[in-house]
């Protein structure tokens, strides 16, 4: 529910400010890789802002409002259900855009004058796809449902220190993660941007290993 909220308002703000961002920058700077770079660090940043703050008001107003228990234990649950609310949507969209792929497979009119590619030509690559092609997008989710977590915790930390400083590096560190998985997969290919998740979500689950026996337990009031 919570996750819903937040991109309520992320997400149009994402839509309205990206496409006049991206062209100021274009005549602002030179370099393509320049543009990327701004545009990548802009929507990371975004993304931590809403998504660590949302997370820190659910924990510091919501949960004890609701006499929740703010443990480690509901700790990992709320962390896991909103990166699971995200692989859902995320699931969502890729079956839109395969449904719809399929159904214009069926008009090549409008595929060719989409795209300019003969419709045959797309339907071969479409049948061309195998189960390897889809097992980076499966982990992808697992990578982000363990820093989704991962942040979670984080943040209950500061929540519950009231170290707000762990707040700012949640939101740092969200921004870092979202930041070189987009800036990599636009410069160097996808495979780059899996690596970069795949290196932040090891250091995601090395931080729960650490952080999990430091936090209070269930039954616990925080």
């Amino acid at each position: 529910m919570f996750f819903i909220a937040v991109q309520v308002i992320h997400t149009p703000l994402v839509l309205v400010t990206q496409t006049p961002l991206f062209l100021a920058l274009q005549q602002a700077l030179a370099d393509p890789a320049a543009v990327i770079a701004v545009i990548a660090l802009y929507l990371g940043l975004l993304a931590g802002l809403f998504e660590e703050i949302g997370r820190f008001l659910v924990f510091r107003y919501f949960f004890r409002r609701r006499d929740i228990d703010l443990s480690r234990e509901n700790g990992l649950a709320f962390g896991a259900g909103w990166g699971g609310v995200e692989s859902i949507f995320v699931g969502i969209l890729v079956f839109v855009t395969m449904f719809s792929y399929i159904a214009l497979t069926q008009q090549p009119g409008v595929l060719n004058a989409a795209t300019g590619i003969p419709a045959e030509e797309q339907i071969r690559v479409l049948l061309a796809v195998t189960p390897l092609d889809i097992l980076p997008g499966l982990f992808e989710r697992l990578m982000a449902l363990t820093l989704q977590i991962a942040f979670s915790i984080l943040v209950l930390a500061a929540v519950i220190s009231a170290r707000y400083s762990l707040l700012v590096l949640a939101v740092l560190w969200h921004t870092a993660v979202d930041s070189f998985a987009v800036f990599l997969g636009q410069t160097q290919g996808i495979i780059a941007a899996e690596l970069s998740v795949f290196v932040f979500a090891v250091i995601g689950a090395a931080y729960l290993w650490w952080q999990w026996r430091r936090l209070p337990t269930g039954g616990s009031r925080s």
